[in-house]
C-alpha cells in the first residue's frame, strides 16, 4: 500500500513540475506488487530438493565405481593379450584385439547412456519439484497482495524486503518431503532421444 501511495505521489509531483495535466486513475492502471523468491536457494534447502540430491550423488557413486570395475578389467584383458602376443599367430593376436576393442567400445556407450538416463531422471525428479512449487508461489502472491513475481537470479539489487523465499520453503516443506530419482528405462530413454531430434 505504502509503494502504491509513493508511486502516485510521485506522479502528481512530476505533473505539477512539468505543468502536465494528470488522467484520472483508474483501476487498471494500478501498479505492480513485486516479490521476490530465491528458487535456487529454495531447492537446496528444502528436504525434497536435498533428498534428490543425495539418492543423486549415491546413484552417481555407484555407476562410477561399476564403471571403474569394469574399465580395470578391460585394461587387465589388454595388458593379458600384450604379454601373450608372442605366443599367438598374427590372426589370432587381430582377433583377440579387436574383440576387446569392440567390448572398450560397447562399455563406452553403456556407460554414456547409463550417465544420460541418470541425468534424464534427475531432470524428471526436478520436474516434480517445480510443479509443486508453481501453485505455492502463487498462494502466497495471493496471500500478500502480490502480481508480479520475480526470481533472486534476475533482481539486480536490492528487494530484501520483498523476499518471499523463507515462506515458499516452508510451505514446500510442508507439502512434498522427497521425491524417488529413478533412472529412466530404455525404452523411455529411447522415446526421449527420439523426441529430442
Amino acid at each position: 500500500m505504502k509503494f502504491k501511495l509513493i508511486v502516485s505521489r510521485l506522479l502528481v509531483a512530476a505533473a505539477l513540475a512539468t505543468g502536465v495535466s494528470l488522467p484520472s486513475m483508474s483501476v487498471a492502471a494500478t501498479p505492480a506488487v513485486i516479490f521476490i523468491v530465491d528458487t535456487e536457494a529454495v531447492f537446496a534447502q528444502s528436504k525434497v530438493g536435498q533428498s534428490i540430491r543425495t539418492q543423486f550423488e549415491d546413484q552417481a557413486k555407484k555407476l562410477q565405481a561399476e564403471g571403474k570395475k569394469t574399465e580395470d578389467a578391460i585394461q587387465a584383458d589388454a595388458k593379458k593379450l600384450s604379454e601373450e602376443r608372442a605366443l599367438l599367430s598374427p590372426e589370432d593376436l587381430q582377433k583377440k584385439f579387436q574383440a576387446l576393442q569392440k567390448r572398450e567400445a560397447e562399455f563406452q556407450q553403456s556407460m554414456q547412456r547409463k550417465g544420460q538416463s541418470l541425468q534424464l531422471g534427475l531432470q524428471r525428479a526436478n520436474s516434480k519439484v517445480e510443479a509443486a512449487l508453481r501453485p505455492i508461489f502463487a498462494e502466497v502472491l495471493r496471500e500478500r497482495g502480490g502480481t508480479v513475481l520475480f526470481d533472486q537470479t534476475v533482481v539486480l539489487a536490492g528487494g530484501a524486503d520483498l523476499d518471499i523465499s523463507g515462506e515458499v520453503l516452508k510451505r514446500l516443506n510442508e507439502k512434498l518431503t522427497t521425491v524417488e530419482v529413478k533412472p529412466m528405462t530404455a525404452e523411455e530413454l529411447a522415446a526421449a532421444q527420439k523426441s529430442g531430434q
